[in-house]
């Protein structure tokens, strides 16, 4: 089965090493995480199956992420950082977390950790 390929917007500790490894070990491949002012730019010659966009941007910025992402028919969703959220999703390492994420952007089809 082909590898899942995700993009990340957001700042650099979004994605920590321990988070990078689980999702790699999911087979799932991690292309970030992308400052969101360089978005347009990283998607060029690139065709990520899905995003994850850092929730902590200010709100304008989060409304032209997602219009980038529409205008590349790339589905994308907000999460949090860190293994708990209150609501939404919240982009970690837990394997509950990464079946979440992934099973909105893709589809029930799309398996990852068991």
């Amino acid at each position: 089965m082909r590898r899942i390929k995700l993009m990340i917007v957001g700042r650099p500790s979004y994605l920590p090493g321990a988070v990078l490894k689980a999702w790699d070990e999911a087979g799932i491949d991690l292309q970030g995480p992308v400052a969101a002012a360089d978005l347009a730019a990283a998607l060029v010659g690139t065709r990520p199956d899905g995003a994850v966009i850092d929730v902590e941007y200010d709100a304008p910025t989060l409304l032209g992420i997602m219009e980038i992402f529409d205008t590349f028919a790339v589905p994308a969703l907000f999460a949090s950082a860190g293994p708990h959220s209150m609501d939404g999703f919240s982009f970690s390492a837990d394997r509950t977390a990464m079946n979440t994420i992934v099973h909105q952007l893709l589809g029930s089809r799309y398996n990852t950790l068991q």
